[in-house]
């Protein structure tokens, strides 16, 4: 290897390298606000854990000696000794973590990030590298046959979209993506960043393309010609699409055309002519908007970032394209190269699917895949990070004070910004409502009662539940008991919702007359109870809880005879807690209470 050929391996490689700023853009643009941190740091950390086990597994298997043409078994671990060596792990490392990256379009907004690292480690180990064995190890079986894929339409970005297809089929789609049998939009968080990141792209897959003929050659030439052409031909078609359909040009289709058109020409960019490498990309913006519309909308596949028409479909498109437009170069027949090409495609679908399936099959049997439902409603930048963004933080607030009805509290006011005025007529909203709150309390005493009483159980509900808490009647003395009865849904579906009404006040009646006198019980919504205790001693708590689970128990219900609860309870942990803290305490102590197998007292 020559100085000149080593220095253009190097800087081929930091051009891949870009590929992971540019797809971190494009993605984070495309996600949902409270996504964003989520969908950047899965980029970033796929990169740490792809390439380290790239290199203790990878590389050796991908580019090792083969093994009857199916795997490598050496050079793994590789000590740097080799110089030579060392360029060509560096430039393929990033091939890797691009592969990794591709996965992570395909599961966006509802994977745990734990769970995308295990994934990471097993595409980079080894699905990417033993698919690129046979098809680019000098003895692999694919390459034997005369496979040609020369930088990777199929061996990176194909493989990465059909692992992303096997998890989005896993994973199921987003909250609220299809609803009554329509596809809701979800709109991007940042259009400008998606622009950006297509601009980052195509700057680094010169290098990804012109890098992969691992020397400097006047070839170099024509590999960027075709590499810049398809691209601006996948611009094209998709501009047209949007022409065609009377539509205004969207971002997001414009911008995937682009990469449909890179990735297309992937395969075939060293020996297409110009010509052909304008319809490749011109067609591979085509097929990915045909695909995208037949998965999104008959399917109801929900790929947030369209990864398997663009590198799965676009890919598969460029690497057939290379034996009906080009001569095989170990003398196949036209007819018998896309044989080839054919059982090159088929073989990265079934082997890069198949074992997708497996993997993400066996993180959802262990409950690792997918975040629960609350934590995807919040966003995953929260849940997954504990990062918040002010226009994000500002909504939850609002949604807090909508779900609790707490009026009097107030939302944070961010001085000299969009978010800030939002907040201050929000709070002016507040302040108003605040002031009619205080004039009707004054002027209606039985409305006062209709306000802060449940009509169906004659106790406090939550407004007066947490009126009577903003009075202190208890200082910080106190714990929270939340109980829930079992199975509710199944009495009102059974037995409809007369008799449920019935069962809910006979249900208060019963607990009415169990606890203390000085105690708060209060309807918080449905069939969810509170009762304030005025003590801070939980081993109380948890005996009144305990008390009045027994004897609802062995009570005998109306029409439905034994009816069953579930109880969560916590006091005070720390000095500086309010109300909302222990109640989201009692809260999480319920849910165990439900998971463990209802019909118990658990205490956080």
């Amino acid at each position: 290897m020559s100085n000149l050929d080593l220095l253009w391996i190097l800087l081929s490689a930091f051009l891949v390298f870009l590929m992971q700023f540019g797809f971190s853009l494009i993605e984070t643009g495309t996600v949902r606000t409270k996504n964003t941190i989520n969908v950047a740091m899965k980029n970033l950390i796929d990169t740490v854990f792809g390439i380290i086990f790239f290199w203790i597994i990878g590389f050796g298997l991908m580019f090792g000696s083969s093994n009857s043409g199916f795997i490598g078994i050496d050079s793994f671990l590789i000590d740097g000794k080799n110089l030579e060596q060392n360029a060509i792990f560096f430039f393929q490392a990033m091939f890797a973590a691009t592969a990794i990256t591709i996965v992570s379009g395909a599961v966006a907004e509802r994977i745990r990030f734990n769970a995308y690292i295990i994934v990471a480690i097993i595409v980079a180990s080894i699905i990417y590298p033993i698919f690129g064995h046979w098809s680019w190890n000098s003895q692999g079986w694919l390459k034997q046959m005369g496979f040609v894929d020369f930088a990777g339409s199929t061996v990176v970005h194909s493989i990465g979209a059909w692992i992303g297809l096997a998890g989005t089929l896993v994973l199921g789609a987003r909250l609220g993506k299809f609803r009554k049998g329509k596809v809701n939009y979800f709109a991007p968080s940042n259009h400008n960043f998606i622009v950006f990141g297509v601009f980052v792209l195509m700057l680094a897959w010169f290098g990804f393309n012109a890098g992969s003929l691992f020397e400097f050659d006047i070839q170099v030439t024509l590999i960027l010609f075709n590499t810049l052409i398809s691209a601006l031909f996948g611009g094209f078609a998709a501009w047209l699409i949007t022409f065609i359909n009377k539509e205004r040009t969207g971002v997001e289709i414009f911008s995937f055309g682009i990469i449909s058109g890179l990735v297309g020409i992937t395969a075939g960019c060293h020996v297409f002519s110009v010509y052909e490498s304008a319809f490749v990309g011109f067609m591979s913006a085509i097929i990915m908007h045909i695909t995208n519309e037949y998965l999104t909308k008959k399917l109801k596949i929900d790929d947030p970032l369209s990864v398997i028409s663009i590198h799965g479909f676009a890919g598969a498109w460029g690497t057939l394209a290379v034996a009906i437009f080009t001569d095989s170069q170990i003398g196949l027949s036209t007819f018998e190269f896309i044989l080839v090409q054919t059982l090159g495609l088929l073989s990265a679908f079934l082997f890069s699917f198949v074992l997708g399936l497996i993997l993400f099959l066996v993180l959802q049997r262990y409950k690792l895949l997918r975040v629960r439902k609350k934590h995807e409603v919040i966003g995953l930048n929260t849940s997954e990070h504990n990062a918040k963004l002010p226009w994000v933080e500002t909504i939850e607030s609002i949604v807090t004070i909508m779900k609790t009805g707490n009026i009097n509290k107030k939302i944070y006011e961010e001085r000299d910004t969009e978010v800030g005025i939002v907040a201050k007529f929000f709070n002016y909203l507040l302040a108003m409502l605040r002031e009619k709150n205080e004039n009707l309390k004054k002027s209606n005493t039985s409305l006062h009662k209709k306000a802060y009483y449940d009509s169906l159980t004659n106790i406090l509900n939550r407004r007066g539940l947490l009126e009577k808490i903003k009075n202190k009647p208890f200082e910080d003395e106190y714990s929270i008991i939340i109980a829930d009865i079992d199975k509710f849904k199944n009495v009102n579906d059974t037995y409809g919702h007369d008799v449920g009404d019935i069962i809910l006040s006979e249900f208060a009646s019963l607990i009415s007359k169990k606890i203390r006198s000085h105690d708060i019980f209060a309807r918080w919504g449905g069939e969810e109870f509170i009762i304030v205790i005025n003590t801070s001693d939980l081993n109380i708590v948890q005996n009144i809880a305990e008390k009045i689970r027994l004897d609802i128990a062995s009570s005998k219900f109306t029409t439905v005879g034994n009816v069953t609860a579930s109880f969560g309870a916590s006091n005070f942990k720390k000095k500086n807690q309010n109300f909302e803290d222990i109640f989201k305490n009692a809260d999480e102590a319920l849910y165990q209470a439900k998971k463990l197998g209802r019909n118990r007292v658990y205490c956080y």
